[in-house]
């Protein structure tokens, strides 16, 4: 089973269905625990990088974006983009949710390049 394409979600066992999905649930410290323990498994570094790249990016433009418009409304809009990324943890948590219900979770502009330079 551990080498089957990420997208077989489907055929998992729960026990990986249930690690692919803790990936998401802290985003990047929960994908680097998942990435710790997935071994030669695909389906779990899969989802253990793609939380990873992203948390990692949407977290660095998240953090730049609130500085220029914290300077720009003079801290009001630090509190505005405080909702933005619950929203992003939220989306996350769907994407915790479609893994463990055994359905396909790629994360547009993450997943091709997650595949093509981490899971091999």
């Amino acid at each position: 089973m551990a080498d089957q394409a990420p997208a077989a979600a489907a055929a998992r066992t729960d026990d990986e269905k249930m690690k692919g999905a803790l990936a998401y649930v802290l985003m990047l410290l929960t994908g680097i625990i998942v990435l710790l323990i997935a071994g030669d498994n695909k389906f779990l570094k899969f989802h253990a990088w793609q939380s990873i790249i992203s948390s990692l990016v949407i977290g660095i433009v998240y953090f730049i974006l609130t500085f220029i418009i914290s300077l720009v409304t003079f801290g009001l809009g630090g509190i505005c983009m405080m909702f933005v990324w619950i929203i992003v943890w939220i989306y996350f948590l769907y994407g915790a949710y479609m893994v463990y219900s055994g359905k396909d979770f790629r994360m547009p502009f993450f997943a091709d390049f997650v595949e093509k330079n981490f899971v091999k």
